[in-house]
């Protein structure tokens, strides 16, 4: 069964392999391939997570294959697999499918059509790896590749000033997160002297017996990646560039910075709780951060004059609400909170294009004059 894992991986690259060598002016081959392959996901991790459940459900770990390996110290490819993987994997692919058919007709004739749907797949691909990561350097590749067509995504219209410079700014916070992501790997193995796996952090026996001879290397560790997951996730004092990223199409912005990439900070706080479970004070950290990202972001979405970007601090405000849930334990309901918000804010995002056309189509056709338009005065002026 383990051994199946590493199909999700492959299936998101092979359909981006496909749709690489198609012409780009063949749209309907273009958007075939790639809504045949997040359905395809989709329907095999369904069936995959029925066997799992009727199994017990247990806690799957497999080693892929070692990229390096030199004295006590090995880089290798792990994938894993539990409820928290099962959960983010399965609404990843649903709002992926959702996406790929809204896309195929909200994209239809736009130059960067096929452009577009390598760079979906591209980060579809990056973002099941971070989900099936069994360690902190699968996550690392997978969270590289998030990065990465971020930018391409953020700055889609590449003939125009403003989302290239948006696009520059993101990657560049991103970065930031990309290295505390690799300090706190560095110090994992300082701490282990070995390639921790998150499967080998469930052993709480073993993870408190390291921290209470080295105390100071899970703090580092636990703020490395509490900075990397407040980045990722933009929260306070990071939550600026969330608005900046809406410049690419507005498909993209729902499956990025409404509901899948915004939400790995949770993902990453979730996969590395056995850390700092037992740290009083970073627990504390992550509820603050939270809590004053969640008040903030509410009274700056309120006086937001886009719709997008109103709902991404909307976004960003429940997000922080997440981080207090996981910090306090409460992984179900976490769980269940990143499932509603990434379904809502999908929906909103998407439909954000219809509203306004709604609302300009009801000012046209449903105007009543006032009472100075009645005597002409503005007619008069």
């Amino acid at each position: 069964m383990e051994q199946l894992l590493q199909l999700f991986i492959l299936l998101p690259f092979l359909g981006l392999l496909i749709t690489l060598v198609l012409p780009h002016k063949n749209e309907r081959a273009i958007s075939g391939v790639v809504i045949a392959t997040v359905v395809a996901h989709l329907l095999g991790l369904v069936g995959f997570v029925a066997n799992w459940l009727l199994n017990q459900s247990p806690t799957l770990d497999i080693k892929h294959f070692t990229i390096f390996e030199q004295d006590d110290i090995a880089i290798f490819i792990d994938f894993y697999f539990d409820k928290t993987t099962a959960v983010f994997g399965i609404i990843g692919s649903a709002i992926a499918v959702i996406v790929a058919f809204f896309s195929r007709t909200y994209m239809h004739r736009e130059a960067g059509f096929k452009r577009y749907f390598v760079a979906f797949l591209f980060f579809f691909s990056g973002y099941n790896i971070v989900v099936f990561a069994g360690n902190f350097e699968t996550l690392f590749a997978g969270w590289e590749l998030v990065g990465i067509t971020s930018f391409l995504l953020i700055a889609f219209y590449r003939d125009r000033d403003l989302p290239v410079r948006n696009a520059m700014k993101v990657v560049s916070i991103y970065r930031l997160g990309d290295v505390a992501l690799i300090l706190a790997m560095w110090m994992s193995h300082h701490l282990w002297h070995e390639n921790i796996t998150f499967f080998q952090l469930n052993d709480t026996a073993a993870v408190l017996d390291h921290l209470t001879e080295h105390q100071w290397y899970g703090v580092f560790i636990a703020g490395m990646v509490v900075l990397a997951a407040t980045i990722k996730s933009a929260q306070f004092p990071f939550s600026s560039w969330l608005p900046r990223a809406m410049e690419g199409p507005t498909t993209s912005s729902a499956i990025f910075y409404g509901s899948l990439s915004v939400h790995l900070g949770v993902f990453l706080l979730l996969r590395t709780y056995p850390y700092w479970e037992s740290i009083g004070f970073v627990k504390a950290l992550i509820c603050f951060i939270g809590l004053f990202t969640c008040v903030v972001a509410t009274l700056i979405a309120r006086v937001q004059p886009t719709v997008k970007t109103q709902i991404a601090y909307a976004s960003v405000a429940q997000i922080g609400l997440m981080f207090i849930e996981v910090a306090l334990g409460w992984h179900v309901l976490a769980l269940v909170h990143f499932a509603g918000n990434a379904f809502l804010r999908t929906y909103q995002l998407l439909i954000s294009p219809s509203v306004l056309s709604y609302r300009i189509h009801d000012m046209l056709f449903s105007f009543r004059p006032g009472p100075a338009e009645e005597h002409g005065t503005f007619l008069r002026s």
